[in-house]
């Protein structure tokens, strides 16, 4: 089968992968891709420049600016996939040949297992399309609801009066196409991070069920036991690629966003404290329920895969290997050193994709938000 089609017909990838072939994101390189990205580009641009106007206002800047930085966030996620699409494509190609020998194999715990990571990414992928759809139809339905004149995308043009008919109701509509061109652009990337995680976490299950079967069977020879150990482990160093090529992708991308959203996290709890209108309160709370779900679901994945890793060291020295030949014995003492290094995903490289990690963001953007209502009363 074609690169192209192995990869957009594998049920891991396919919603989202066909979402952005369409867009000309991956697989296919044309005009659609301009065409996709140059209105938001200018969008965002406009945005800055209704920041600056309205920057002596500090809680439509607040607001404001976490539109502005959400898509900007948006952009950078989708440049750096059309700058990186070959590595991109190569990494879901790795990840749906993985795919298709655990399906043609007659391993019914593993074809088990892969369903299972089949249901949930297409479940997670629909719900997380159709969440952020609403939720910026949520914010286009805003203005209505406004007392003041209000684009949903705060944007501004030099010089000109934004408030003002006819141009009020033509940028009103120019933006009325953003629920599915922003979700087209944000989504698929948190669906895909997900994917890619489950599907990681998924091979690790299989490979510690694979290390348990080797000494089960007492009918082995040891020749056979050596041999099946042999190919657990060729099998890990596998999936250590695959982990590593993953982290490669989105480490900086996940860098970004910690950065970008810890200070926005603290910004809209400070805005909470200063804003009086209701359906200004409710706006806040949704933006900081979407950017903490979106958060979590990276860290959450991470973390999973990190524990699943951690499992192999476990199912490594379970055997019953200390029956074995001294060649076996050897090999697992040296497979269950390599073990004890987990496989995870890093934050800039520097930090471990964790739970952990996850909290201190919170921690540290509550902290910041403390310290800013103490010097703002």
């Amino acid at each position: 089968m074609p690169k192209p089609s192995l990869i957009e017909e594998n049920p891991v990838l396919s919603i989202n992968v066909k979402l952005w072939k369409f867009l000309s994101v991956i697989l296919k390189h044309n005009w659609h891709v301009y065409v996709f990205v140059a209105p938001v580009c200018l969008m965002n641009v406009l945005q800055f420049v209704y920041l600056y106007r309205v920057s002596d206002d500090l809680a439509p800047f607040i607001l404001n600016m976490f539109f502005a930085s959400a898509i900007f966030d948006a952009l950078l996620r989708t440049c750096l996939v059309i700058y990186n699409r070959n590595k991109f494509e190569a990494f879901m190609l790795e990840l749906a040949k993985m795919y298709q020998e655990i399906e043609e194999s007659n391993d019914a715990f593993a074809k088990g297992i892969l369903k299972e990571v089949v249901t949930a990414t297409r479940r997670i992928s629909i719900f997380n399309l159709t969440a952020s759809f609403c939720d910026i139809v949520g914010a286009l339905l805003y203005p209505l609801f406004s007392e003041n004149r209000v684009h949903p995308f705060g944007v501004a043009v030099p010089s000109v009066n934004m408030t003002q008919t006819p141009v009020y109701e033509i940028f009103y509509i120019l933006q009325l196409p953003t629920p599915v061109i922003l979700t087209a652009m944000y989504m698929p990337f948190v669906n895909l991070f997900g994917a890619f995680a489950m599907f990681g976490k998924a091979t690790l299950t299989i490979l510690q069920h694979n290390l348990k079967q080797i000494c089960k069977d007492n009918e082995k020879s040891e020749h056979q036991m050596y041999e099946d150990l042999i190919a657990c482990i060729l099998y890990y160093k596998r999936i250590a690629r695959y982990v590593k090529d993953f982290n490669s992708l989105v480490t900086y991308i996940v860098s970004v966003e910690f950065l970008l959203f810890n200070c926005i996290l603290c910004s809209l709890l400070f805005c909470m404290n200063i804003i009086k209108s209701a359906t200004q309160i409710v706006s806040v709370i949704m933006y900081i329920f979407t950017m903490l779900y979106v958060l979590f679901t990276y860290y959450w994945y991470a973390n999973e895969l990190l524990v699943e890793s951690l499992k192999v060291s476990e199912s490594v020295f379970s055997m019953q290997w200390y029956n074995a030949d001294k060649r076996f014995k050897s090999t697992v003492l040296i497979f269950g050193a390599l073990t004890q290094k987990p496989l995870r995903l890093m934050v800039g490289n520097v930090y471990p994709m964790t739970l952990e990690t996850f909290q201190s963001l919170l921690n540290a953007s509550y902290s910041y938000f403390s310290v800013l209502r103490g010097v703002y009363n």
